[in-house]
């Protein structure tokens, strides 16, 4: 499994409550892959919670992931990024797992109106 949780970053949020934007992590496999097993299910699962653990997560809540538009991240593939999200029922702190390097960017309009 190419998954490693060395490639990411946590970044804890107070707070995010507006879940629309949030897919199981059954859901994080890559474009054009078969969807992800059970067993990789609860391989990513464990990892990340190690990750989330290590940085302050009290263990409680589900992890999800969240996916981020190519020409947010300054992609020209037409993959999205894949970041990883987990709220804490206690106190409503959300954690992120974001991988390394990744830098947010808006492009400037090309064809829609200024």
């Amino acid at each position: 499994m190419s998954f490693d949780i060395n490639d990411y970053y946590v970044v804890d949020f107070h707070f995010i409550d507006d879940h629309r934007c949030l897919q199981p992590l059954s859901e994080s496999n890559v474009i054009g892959e078969s969807p992800l097993k059970s067993s990789e299910v609860e391989y990513k699962r464990n990892e990340l919670s190690k990750l989330f653990k290590k940085s302050g997560w009290e263990g409680d809540g589900e992890i999800s992931c969240m996916f981020l538009a190519p020409f947010f991240v300054g992609r020209d593939d037409g993959h999205c990024e894949i970041i990883y999200h987990v709220k804490q029922s206690n106190n409503g702190t959300s954690w992120v797992a974001v991988p390394k390097g990744l830098r947010v960017s808006i492009p400037e309009p090309s064809l829609a109106a200024r």
